[in-house]
């Protein structure tokens, strides 16, 4: 799986789909992470099978990530759901397809139900990886306790877990209990998501690094986890800033500048931009 990504999170727009798979493909992308709930699979199968003979590429030279909607938790609803992505996405397997959410959609959080419909997800994964149908698969937002609990009654230790991560909520705790396991921790949201970017853009030790290294503040934000072997997944909309993020992988900190922008906030609260995973049971 390559270290880095494209993100498509909040991008439906078809044209601009197109643009961005292109710019991705022309600047050395080979992963492409969507998920069901983006519903914007059928777009990304598209520009992929239209763009791909472009670059003399073929299916097997890409990756793609997507992911089960917390509406399809549980064994009538999860194979069905990964069925209709393979048809959207224009491919007979997915490399690599992950449980987006520890809870069920319409069900309360601390509903017991959460724990059983997601480890009957899980095993319907487990029976489609076993078809080759999913090359592997893995999880994303889970917990250190969503762990030990998927742990204890899997056949198939997660490969992934895809969470939240940058220098504002640096989960070290999390990343550690992965690494124990053989789990690879992949970033989404390096920024901050969309709304909240500027607060992590405009850090001073961010601004500070961009002079230093002559980088941008969303490569120093990528290089920042690509040092560290966690992979990362820039979502952008901008096929310039496409290709300005795949640049992040020119970028090398030294580990006195990755240690200070991991205890950015080490004084304060760190802040969590996205959904929390922590109140599902």
């Amino acid at each position: 799986m390559p270290l880095i990504g494209l993100g498509t999170y909040q991008i439906r727009d078809r044209s601009t789909i197109f643009a961005i798979v292109d710019a991705a493909l022309e600047s050395g992308y080979r992963l492409f992470d969507t998920a069901q709930v983006y519903g914007n699979e059928e777009h990304i199968g598209d520009a992929l099978r239209e763009l791909l003979p472009k670059y003399n590429l073929t299916r097997t030279d890409i990756f793609i990530t997507s992911k089960l909607s917390p509406a399809n938790h549980g064994a009538n609803k999860a194979k069905k759901s990964v069925e209709d992505s393979l048809t959207k996405l224009r491919t007979d397997y997915i490399d690599l397809f992950l449980i987006h959410w520890p809870g069920v959609q319409k069900i309360s959080p601390t509903d017991e139900s959460n724990r059983r419909l997601r480890q009957e997800s899980w095993h319907v994964l487990e029976e489609l990886r076993d078809g080759q149908v999913l090359k592997s698969i893995g999880v994303s937002n889970y917990t250190i306790e969503h762990l030990n609990e998927l742990l204890t009654t899997a056949k198939t230790t997660p490969t992934v877990n895809q969470c939240e991560f940058h220098p504002h909520y640096p989960d070290f705790p999390l990343v550690n209990f992965c690494r124990q396991h053989n789990i690879h921790f992949q970033a989404y949201s390096s920024f901050g998501s969309p709304a909240f970017k500027q607060n992590l853009f405009h850090e001073a030790i961010v601004t500070e690094m961009c002079a230093k290294y002559d980088f941008t503040a969303a490569q120093i934000l990528l290089a920042w986890a690509l040092n560290q072997g966690i992979s990362v997944l820039p979502r952008t909309s901008n096929p310039l800033h496409v290709k300005e993020n795949f640049k992040a992988t020119n970028v090398t900190l030294s580990p006195e500048d990755i240690d200070l922008l991991s205890n950015v906030r080490s004084d304060l609260t760190k802040v969590k931009y996205c959904w929390n995973p922590q109140r599902i049971l």
